[in-house]
């Protein structure tokens, strides 16, 4: 019976497998049995035949002699209690496999397998894929692995009490060409940085959590220094786990870096709960990263994501959150939530939540380089914030839609500043119930449409207002007042003020020039009296207020007033001291101090028509007749025929020098399809309560103003409201 000499079995019994025909550099024309590992795997070898590895060789027989007749266990191989046993047990022949029970010998099964005998080799034993035997100097004992790993190889016992960095950075390292790092359920503390170049490893998990005593728990725990550090990575990522830190003081959990000149490449993070950092994630030289399904909560640092911060080479994009929730915590009022600074884009939120701390989502450029570019947000929405939850200090271009707005604090929902340049657009979004204005815009190119914006304005109340100080003569005449605190107020707020006594020409509503923190001027105000004390000011708040740098905002379709849930105290829809303005088609009932309110300087650009809850009026159809006014047609002064164009006629205002008589408007001879109304010598204006309309759309009509019942009528002045409905 033809047999291996070298391995001691039967080749003709081996099932499912064939001789194997020597290459050139093969044993005595058989493949050797290192390569026949490295060929099939060691579990391969170890199934592939009942009388494979259970023959007993000569070899077999030196083991009995050296470590008596229980050395072999169930596979006919020599087993190993702990990994203290394997580096004092030398391999007697290249190939010969071993069954390691376990990595420490009270903890049977944890990071064991099987390992074989490597003869020629002299690697480094890094406690996991390479052990190597004392006063051994060439041979190591190898697990045969190819692209996943287990932790629990290392040596990692899973209770977190121990810093694994070592051994997580030596699972790394044993991934030359990149693969899977399993670990779990379990903890794995981390306290220094763990080091990825070049090669994409993905560290797995046993599935996202909330608990901590759940699932695989990464604790980081490395001071203020970063967690994990990907340098010009190109793939990978991290799924499937809890990643939290403790007692940080600076870094991120994760970051990532140029490595010369090459930047990271297709990162993937998936079902992975950050929790309890300082910051989160620092994004830098990133092409192609993509969030699935993660959560971050409970950061105190800077921020909890940022992208770039750095230069134009370390931008960030394209990034995609799916499905996420970013939070800072409720106990984080000053840290952000994500920050794009300088350079990035094609940044995507898809169904996304971002809740609590400061800001919510803020665009900027301290690089002093190239600004964020392109950035889309559908679905999932901005909630809790104290700061701004959708903060516009830069950028080329951003889109929102189906997206709610929200935050708790005293500031806006929207705010795009004047340095933010690209374009911005809001469309089926809800936009409510922040402290100041919903929208507040200096920026330009800007369109808000079919949006639902109320309930804004919520700190004009006593509850927020500031202490008065003082007030004094502002050196022009015009009245300073100064509060007890800071204000945070900005110029053109508006405010109101209460109870102050002597200067009580102050007391008002008022439009305001910020001088300092505690100072501001209000606007048009005279000092006449001395102050003699008390006094409060809170400010106010509108659906959308567009600022005087603003230009070619659209704001059409929108529903701007109160909401049927909450507080509302949202004073006017829009207040607007733009030049260049299209507000067309909203619904602006249901505010507290009026629809819209207009200040600075209005131009051929300033268009507000169409509006609901305004008593809108587009132009005026008159007749002027001088002397006795006899029943009949009268031509009217400005305007003979009706022609392209649908009018609806909402108001009638008229006059007699004396008597009586109605008027009515015609169209060809016949009414236009209202009543008469009546005149007198006392000016009257009727909004109508059932207008009617006026095409001219197929055909021209002459439109003439009619008298009926006329009685001793002399002097009638008349004119016809009409809004543009075609």
């Amino acid at each position: 019976m033809p047999r291996d000499e070298e391995w001691g079995i039967d080749t003709e019994n081996v099932q499912g497998t064939e001789r194997v025909e020597a290459s050139a550099s093969g044993r005595g024309g058989m493949i050797s049995r290192r390569k026949l590992l490295s060929s099939l795997g060691i579990a391969g070898v170890a199934l592939a035949g009942g009388g494979w590895i259970g023959s007993r060789s000569a070899e077999g027989s030196v083991y009995e002699a050296t470590y008596g007749p229980n050395a072999y266990g169930r596979f006919g191989m020599r087993e190993i209690n702990s990994v203290d046993e394997l580096r004092s047990t030398p391999g007697v022949t290249d190939g010969r496999q071993v069954s390691l029970r376990g990595y420490y010998v009270d903890v049977p099964g944890a990071g064991g397998g099987l390992l074989y005998w490597d003869a020629d080799s002299t690697e480094t034993d890094n406690g996991g894929t390479v052990f190597a035997v004392a006063g051994v100097a060439t041979g190591r004992w190898k697990r045969e692995h190819k692209v996943r790993l287990n932790l629990s190889w290392f040596g990692w016992k899973g209770h977190g009490l121990e810093d694994d960095s070592a051994r997580v950075q030596a699972a790394v390292d044993a991934l030359t060409a990149g693969g899977v790092i399993e670990a779990g359920p379990g903890k794995v503390r981390i306290g220094n940085t763990i080091r990825v170049r070049t090669v994409p490893i993905v560290f797995e998990g046993a599935g996202g959590t909330d608990g901590d005593e759940f699932s695989t728990q990464y604790i980081v725990a490395t001071g203020a220094a970063d967690g994990f550090l990907l340098s010009g990575v190109r793939g990978g990522g991290f799924r499937n786990m809890q990643m939290r830190g403790e007692g940080l003081t600076g870094g991120s959990l994760i970051a990532t870096e140029r490595l010369g000149e090459a930047g990271n490449y297709m990162l993937f993070f998936s079902g992975v709960r950050f929790k309890n950092g300082y910051n989160g994630l620092t994004l830098r030289a990133c092409n192609t990263v993509r969030f699935q399904n993660c959560i971050w909560s409970g950061f105190n640092g800077e921020q909890v994501i940022l992208l770039n911060g750095a230069n134009d080479a370390s931008r960030a994009d394209p990034v995609e959150f799916v499905q996420c929730a970013i939070a800072a915590g409720t106990a984080n009022p000053n840290t952000d939530n994500l920050v794009i600074d300088g350079l990035g884009g094609s940044i995507k939120f898809i169904a996304t939540a971002i809740l609590f701390g400061r800001h919510g989502l803020w665009l900027r450029n301290n690089t002093g380089q190239g600004g964020p570019k392109f950035l889309y947000f559908e679905g999932g929405g901005f909630e809790n914030a104290h700061g701004v939850p959708v903060l516009l200090d830069a950028g080329a271009q951003v889109q929102f839609a189906n997206t709610y707005i929200s935050c708790d604090g005293e500031e806006d929902n929207v705010r795009i500043a004047a340095g933010y340049t690209g374009i911005a657009t809001f469309t089926g979004c809800v936009i409510r119930g922040c402290g100041r204005n919903g929208i507040d815009i200096a920026s330009s190119r800007v369109t808000v449409t079919g949006c639902l914006i109320g309930n804004n304005g919520r700190t004009a109340h006593t509850a927020f207002s500031r202490t008065i100080a003082g007030i004094a003569d502002n050196g022009t005449g015009g009245i300073r007042v100064t509060t007890a605190s800071a204000h945070r107020w900005e110029t053109d707020d508006r405010i109101t003020i209460q109870n102050v006594a002597g200067t009580t020409e102050a007391n008002g509503k008022w439009r305001v020039t910020v001088i300092s923190p505690t100072q501001f001027d209000l606007q048009g105000a005279a000092f006449v009296h001395g102050y003699t004390g008390g006094g409060t000011a809170w400010r106010s708040g509108a659906g959308i207020h567009l600022r005087s740098t603003a230009s070619r905002v659209v704001v059409v379709g929108n529903a701007i007033g109160s909401l049927p849930d909450g507080v509302s105290r949202q004073d006017y829809g829009i207040v607007s001291g733009a030049a260049d303005v299209l507000v067309s088609d909203n619904d602006l009932r249901g505010n507290t101090a009026g629809p819209y309110q207009l200040y600075g300087t209005q131009t051929a650009q300033t268009r507000f028509t169409g509006n609901k809850g305004i008593d809108q009026i587009d132009g005026w159809l008159s007749a002027h007749i001088t002397g006795p006014v006899a029943d009949g047609l009268y031509d009217l002064q400005n305007f003979l025929y009706l022609d392209g164009q649908k009018i609806r006629i909402v108001k009638v205002t008229r006059k007699l020098a004396s008597g009586t008589c109605d008027v009515r408007l015609d169209a060809d001879g016949a009414s236009a399809g209202g009543s008469s109304v009546s005149a007198s010598p006392a000016l009257q204006s009727t909004s109508l309560a059932a207008p009617f309309s006026a095409d001219g759309i197929g055909s021209p009509k002459k439109l003439q103003l009619r008298v009926l019942q006329a009685s001793s009528a002399n002097g009638l002045e008349v004119q016809f409201g009409y809004q543009v409905v075609g």
